[in-house]
C-alpha cells in the first residue's frame, strides 16, 4: 500500500516523508531527481522506492502505472524559481506533470493532495480563495495559477478528493539546497554568519510565514479528515510579519545563544535597494485570508518556531 511523494527529496517535500514515517508509514515511492545535495534530506528516512522525474514525463507516468495499490499522492515537488524564465520549461515541470499527476490519482481513486503556492495573487491585497480575479506576475505564479484553475475547472468530474494549498511563505528544516529561494528565516542567518549584517530591502515586505512541519501536519489531514472537500486553500500562518521583524528575531535569538555580540539590531542590518528584475515579480505583502480554523491552530506561534528554527540551525553549525 504505497503513498507517493513529488518532490521527495525537497524541502517540503522530504518534510512530508518524515511526517509520514512518523505515522508508521515506510511504504512511499518519491518522485523527484537525482541531486546530491538535496538528497540528503533524505539519509534519515525510510522509502520503499525512487523516480526521477527528469527521465520524462512518460516514463514517470510508467512507472506509477506499476505501483501496487496506491493509498495518498502528495504532489509537492515543483520548480519554483520565480526568476525562471523558460516558460517551456516551467510549465511542462510546474503544469503538465502536475495534470498526469492528478488524473493518475482519480484513476486510482485515491486522494490527491497538492502544493500550490500565495504567489497566484500577485500584490492583490485580496487573499481570499473566493478571490477569482488573479493577476499572477511570474512565470512560476503563472504556472501554479493555471494548474489551479484546471483543478477547479475539472473538480465536477473527480471521483477521488483533490485538494490543493496554496503555501505561504515556508520556513524549516531541510531548505539548505535551495539558494536565493530558500525562506528568508535561514537566508538572514547565513547573511549574519557569512557577512556579519543582514542585507534587508529598504521597502517594506510584510509576509504570512508558516512553519514546514505545521504543512506537512495539515496536509497529512487533510489525506485524512472527512470534513475536507475537494477544492483549494490557503495555508500558512494566519499573522503576516514584516522583513524586519523576521530579521530581529534572527538576530536576538543569534546574540541569546552567544553566536554575535549583544547590540542594537540596527548594527546588523544594511538597507539595500531592491534588485531591478525583482521589482515587477516580488510580492509585498501576503496574508493567508479566510483560512480553516484547523489550520490556524496548527499553524500559530510562528515567533517561538522561528527562534526554534535558528537555534537548530546554530547547533547544526556548531
Amino acid at each position: 500500500m504505497s503513498y507517493i511523494v513529488t518532490g521527495g527529496a525537497g524541502f517540503v517535500g522530504s518534510n512530508m516523508v518524515r511526517k509520514l514515517n512518523e505515522k508508521g508509514i515506510h511504504d512511499i515511492v518519491i518522485i523527484d531527481e537525482y541531486d546530491g545535495e538535496k538528497m540528503q534530506n533524505l539519509t534519515e528516512l525510510k522509502y520503499r522506492d525512487f523516480i526521477d522525474y527528469q527521465d520524462g514525463i512518460e516514463a514517470v507516468h510508467e512507472a506509477l502505472m506499476k505501483i501496487d495499490k496506491p493509498q495518498a499522492f502528495f504532489h509537492i515537488g515543483a520548480n519554483a524559481d520565480v526568476l525562471e524564465y523558460d516558460s517551456n520549461k516551467m510549465m511542462r515541470e510546474n503544469y503538465e506533470f502536475s495534470k498526469m499527476y492528478c488524473e493518475y490519482a482519480n484513476s486510482c481513486n485515491i486522494p490527491f493532495i497538492y502544493a500550490s503556492s500565495s504567489a497566484v495573487y500577485g500584490n492583490d491585497k485580496d487573499q481570499d480563495i473566493k478571490n477569482s480575479d488573479l493577476k499572477p506576475h511570474n512565470t512560476y505564479a503563472l504556472s501554479k495559477w493555471m494548474f489551479d484553475k484546471y483543478v477547479l475547472d475539472n473538480q465536477h468530474r473527480f471521483v477521488n478528493k483533490v485538494i490543493g494549498f496554496r503555501f505561504f511563505n515556508v520556513f524549516g528544516w531541510g531548505e539548505f539546497h535551495k539558494g536565493k529561494n530558500a525562506n528568508i528565516v535561514y537566508r538572514f542567518y547565513r547573511f549574519i554568519k557569512e557577512k556579519n549584517y543582514i542585507d534587508l530591502f529598504n521597502k517594506e515586505i510584510i509576509r504570512d510565514h508558516i512553519w514546514v512541519e505545521d504543512v506537512a501536519e495539515v496536509m497529512y489531514q487533510a489525506m485524512e479528515r472527512k470534513d475536507m472537500a475537494t477544492g483549494i486553500y490557503n495555508l500558512g500562518g494566519n499573522h503576516p510579519v514584516s522583513h524586519r521583524q523576521v530579521a530581529e528575531i534572527v538576530i536576538n535569538t543569534m546574540i541569546e545563544e552567544g553566536v554575535i555580540p549583544k547590540a542594537d539590531p540596527d548594527n546588523y542590518i544594511k538597507p539595500i535597494d531592491i534588485p531591478v528584475e525583482l521589482r515587477d515579480k516580488f510580492q509585498f505583502y501576503t496574508h493567508a485570508a479566510d483560512q480553516l480554523p484547523f489550520i490556524s491552530e496548527i499553524a500559530k506561534g510562528n515567533d517561538l518556531k522561528m527562534k526554534q528554527y535558528v537555534r537548530a540551525l546554530i547547533k547544526a553549525d556548531k
